[in-house]
């Protein structure tokens, strides 16, 4: 028996069954008091006509069926994740692998589109199709089932049952179909679904629309007045009659000469029509609210920082949405395959749909640009692999600023050939001139006077200054990376370590030297 209820369709339509494709749905037309008895009838147990309304709007609403549409997409995308219960139990991941196998040939994207039918409704339902023809017992897809084919429990109002004719309808059977309940309102799961608020902003705002286009009917082209003299022929009224009624659609008419038509103009016309607008308009943006969580990507308008606020709203209901999906799938499908294949008592395990932060480039960038200067180290490939720039390859043109075209070594600026000028070689700088005391061949010593002496002096010594600066800086990026802190709360560390640095022996020894080549100057002496 539970084999045939795996292999077998326990709640496709049949003609003339009490399950059927074909819906005849009797809220063509639906009034605020029709609303009313619809939602109050299913807040008592009896949701049938409430998921036909709302499947019905998801048709008339082109604003709701967007925004509905953007919120299952958004999900429908994520990357999932499989990991083990624990990493040293081999049936724990032998689990995983079977599941990872199991997600791997279903349509996921599918699957999740059709049980995110319960944002809208409160609930979304599939039954599994299982190929038990080999040693291992595979769900080969996920159908989708209409709602108003199951109905709910009446004591309690969270056992779905499926609809075949008697009064409490078939319990479901285990390993059959996939429930999905997301925890949108507090409360049973008929009450739940966005669809309760929808319905009220499409009826005010169908009735705007049916307004508007009588309005338009109406006052789109100006009245038309015809006048006849006293004593006019029957024949002759009718004709104007006639003329003045479908002059609107023809553009012409033939009138007797003795008679007129008259265009006359409506001076408040405009104010009327930006009234239902206005009121359609504001509805939408409800609807906005009411699915998305805002309105900053759905309606034009406002400035950058509210549209990231907005973005962030959003990703909330994102994450909210993945988390609950990820949970049904997890409980309804994974644990079918691990239950029925590897046993009841081996450990499910984690499933998630990965929703990625986006990740502030710029603010990270100008981290980076303050950091590295300070000792920092930053691994190059982590810089790449964040802003996706691939390893350049042997011999490729780079990108960076441009070098200055090398002078023609056969002439100098002046224009003259070396060796034909009388002017002195430049003296090679300080750092060059101090290594080469012990230079190597090719290398040209040059002498060093007293005030280059002083400079190199300080030049040796300069990291044995600096240590008690950048000894302390050191110490706390240390400590920051062995903690994990991000950039921001290492920038926090350094601003309260600055008080505690001392400067005070690079300051004396830079003083000294200063105030050493400041007599030579003013003496014209050697400071040797």
């Amino acid at each position: 028996m539970v084999l045939k209820a795996l292999t077998e369709e326990l709640a496709g339509a049949s003609v003339g069954g009490v399950r059927s494709a074909w819906t005849w749905r009797p809220l063509a037309s639906m009034t605020p008091a029709s609303v009313a008895d619809v939602l109050r009838r299913a807040s008592q147990g009896d949701g049938h006509d409430f998921v036909l309304a709302a499947a019905d709007i998801e048709e008339k609403d082109l604003h709701y069926a967007s925004v509905l549409q953007t919120r299952k997409l958004a999900v429908s995308a994520l990357p999932l994740k499989i990991t083990p219960a624990d990493d040293k139990s081999r049936a724990a991941k032998q689990a995983a692998a079977l599941c990872e196998d199991v997600l791997s040939r279903l349509d996921l994207p599918e699957m999740a589109i059709d049980l995110l039918d319960a944002v809208s409704k409160g609930y979304g339902v599939g039954e599994m199709m299982w190929d038990t023809r080999g040693t291992l017992w595979m769900p080969t897809t996920v159908l989708h089932r209409e709602p108003q084919w199951f109905s709910w429990d009446r004591d309690t109002g969270r056992d779905l049952r499926l609809v075949d004719g008697s009064a409490e309808g078939l319990v479901l059977p285990d390993y059959k179909f996939v429930l999905h309940t997301p925890k949108i309102r507090s409360g049973i799961p008929l009450m739940g679904g966005l669809a309760r608020s929808a319905l009220w902003a499409w009826v005010f705002k169908s009735h705007a629309m049916r307004d508007w286009a009588a309005f338009c009917e109406l006052f789109g082209q100006p009245m038309r007045v015809g006048k006849y003299e006293a004593g006019s022929d029957p024949k002759d009224i009718a004709v104007l009659r006639r003329a003045v009624t479908e002059i609107g659609s023809d553009a012409a008419a033939v009138i007797p000469a003795s008679m007129v038509i008259e265009f006359v103009e409506s001076g408040s016309k405009t104010a009327s029509a930006d009234l239902y607008q206005r009121l359609m308009e504001y509805m939408d943006k409800q609807v906005s609210k009411a699915v998305l969580g805002q309105t900053g990507t759905t309606d034009m308008g406002g400035s950058y920082a509210q549209s990231k606020v907005h973005d962030e709203v959003r990703s909330d209901l994102l994450r909210a949405d993945a988390r609950a999906l990820a949970s049904t799938i997890r409980r309804d499908v994974l644990r079918a395959v691990v239950a029925l294949n590897l046993g009841p008592d081996v450990p499910l395990p984690k499933f998630e749909l990965v929703v990625e932060e986006p990740e502030d480039m710029t603010a990270l960038a100008d981290q980076l640009q303050k950091l590295v200067p300070l000792g920092l180290d930053v691994e190059q490939e982590w810089v790449r692999e964040k802003w996706g720039i691939p390893q350049p390859k042997a011999g490729a043109v780079l990108m960076g600023a441009k070098p200055a075209p090398d002078p023609d070594p056969e002439v100098d600026p002046a224009g003259e050939k070396p060796g034909k000028t009388d002017k002195p070689e430049k003296s090679a700088p300080v750092a060059v001139a101090a290594q080469a005391q012990g230079a190597a061949p090719g290398v040209v010593a040059l002498a060093l006077d007293g005030l280059d002496a002083i400079n190199a002096q300080v030049l040796d010594d300069g990291w044995l200054l600096l240590d008690p600066l950048l000894g302390p800086m050191q110490a706390a990026m240390d400590e920051a990376t062995a903690r994990g802190e991000t950039a921001a709360q290492l920038l926090e560390r350094l601003s309260a370590l600055a008080p505690q640095l001392d400067g005070s022996a690079l300051t004396s020894a830079l003083a000294r030297t200063a105030f050493a080549a400041r007599l030579a100057g003013q003496g014209g002496l050697d400071a040797g």
